[in-house]
């Protein structure tokens, strides 16, 4: 499910922000660094996981370490599924 989750992080943001090209993108790709994700954008990244995750992440949670790349993303997802009992704890 990690995949699946990862997957479908990495279209959003490509649809999203990258209209779709994705060349020099990958799951490592800094979002910060990169210039994809700004005020507005982490507001709409958030609202996509709730939307299609249902999770909610806290005023604290929402900090450079956990959107700094798909992969951090996908890591926070987990975690809060997991935490609601959705995806098994991943080791």
């Amino acid at each position: 499910m990690p995949d699946q989750i990862r997957a479908s992080i990495h279209r959003y943001i490509v649809s999203t922000w990258l209209s779709g090209d994705e060349r020099g993108f990958d799951d490592n790709t800094d979002l910060l660094a990169a210039g994809i994700l700004d005020s507005f954008s982490i507001l709409s990244i958030t609202a996509f996981l709730d939307e299609t995750f249902h999770v909610q992440l806290e005023p604290a949670e929402i900090n450079p370490a956990n959107l700094r790349d798909v992969n951090a993303i996908t890591r926070i997802v987990v975690s809060k599924l997991a935490a609601q009992g959705t995806v098994p704890n991943p080791a």
